[in-house]
């Protein structure tokens, strides 16, 4: 009978989609999984077993982990990278003031994350505020509602509009709570940008939140492949990183960071009726403002001009639409207020050098 490889995973935190990457290639394999430490919360002793998938940070786990003296993958992804993501985005987006959140400073991802967004935004000649605990402090035992406190007088001491990225979606959950409590709204004055994507977050916010995506699935699933190969005799190779999948933009973070509050309101008008048949000329009645003097806005705040982000708006959301539906090309020319499927057509020539439909097919072969 052949052998039944066992299988530790050694996880005291990990997103469940990672999980379902290593269950995918576990049946694959016909491999027997111990998840002691993963539901159970303990380091199970004594354990025997062929091999394990560690993500873990603390001392205490990485000490077990080396002890149980079986190969393991290098399960890793670049968390500075996010960082640096929710800076240009945020720029992008016209903001000039930058703050970011972590409940947990000393977290190897967290300090990644933190340092890969300013270093970022030092780049681009912009500074960062840090809304979380002082080195050293600790969150364990702190009642909710002090910690709510504190953010909330972070976030309102915020010079105006202000983007904020958290370090996952739990600390942008946080966020908008505490912009809520104290009547900030997002994101016209304040926008949010957790990572991780999860859904529950997400999608479950009383304002639905942006994010950056995280394969974790692709991850486990990579993580599981590589330990196989270790298990199989070949040599360690290089820890996994997945390419960057991009940001999930949903409310939070659905707005134009500008000053005068008629050009704010002249772009809100925008972002919010792109998909109908609206012009320039919309947009600037919208604000009480003339054609001139939008255009004067978008140059100064946004280097553009109103007619291109009109049209970035829209073919932002034509790229959203192709990647995460089957919409023919028609509707959603439609649906992001372009008309007609060879007006899309022709920007995505003009713009990508390709058609909507290859451009829909090389998204799904990079999935």
């Amino acid at each position: 009978m052949k052998h039944q490889r066992s299988i530790l995973l050694l996880a005291q935190w990990a997103d469940p989609r990672f999980y379902q990457g290593i269950a995918r290639y576990a049946k694959q394999a016909g491999w027997h999984l111990n998840l002691d430490a993963v539901y159970n919360r303990y380091l199970p002793k004594n354990w025997q077993g062929d091999g394990c998938i560690p993500m873990v940070e603390s001392k205490e786990a990485l000490d077990y982990l080396e002890s149980l003296n079986v190969p393991y993958p290098s399960v890793h992804w670049d968390a500075r990278r996010d960082g640096r993501e929710a800076a240009d985005y945020f720029a992008g987006l016209g903001f000039h003031h930058f703050a970011c959140y972590t409940a947990d400073p000393s977290g190897a991802v967290s300090k990644l994350r933190v340092e890969g967004y300013a270093r970022r935004l030092d780049e681009l000649g912009y500074a960062s505020m840090k809304l979380a605990w002082s080195e050293g402090d600790s969150t364990d035992g702190v009642a909710w509602d002090k910690r709510r406190k504190r953010l909330a007088d972070g976030l309102a001491d915020l010079p105006k509009p202000a983007a904020v990225f958290c370090i996952d979606d739990r600390m942008a959950l946080s966020v908008v709570e505490a912009c809520m409590e104290h009547n900030i709204d997002i994101p016209n004055e304040v926008a949010v940008l957790g990572v991780g994507n999860m859904e529950l977050a997400c999608e479950c916010s009383a304002v639905p939140l942006s994010s950056i995506r995280v394969d974790f699935e692709a991850i486990g699933y990579e993580a599981a492949a590589q330990l196989d190969r270790l298990l199989n005799g070949e040599q360690a190779t290089e820890p996994f990183a997945p390419p960057s999948a991009g940001i999930e933009e949903r409310r939070s973070t659905y707005t134009l960071a500008v000053d005068d509050p008629r050009g704010r309101k002249a772009l809100r008008f925008m972002l919010d009726h792109y998909h109908n048949p609206i012009g320039v000329e919309d947009i600037a009645k919208a604000g009480g403002l003339t054609r001139w003097q939008l255009a004067q806005i978008t140059r100064t705040v946004l280097n553009t001009t109103p007619v291109k982000l009109l049209e970035d708006t829209r073919i932002r959301k034509a790229c959203a639409l192709l990647e995460t539906t089957n919409y023919p090309v028609k509707r959603v020319a439609y649906e992001t207020g372009l008309g007609t499927a060879l007006r899309l057509q022709r920007i995505f020539r003009r713009r990508f050098h390709t058609t909507p439909t290859a451009w829909r097919r090389s998204r799904e072969y990079l999935k």
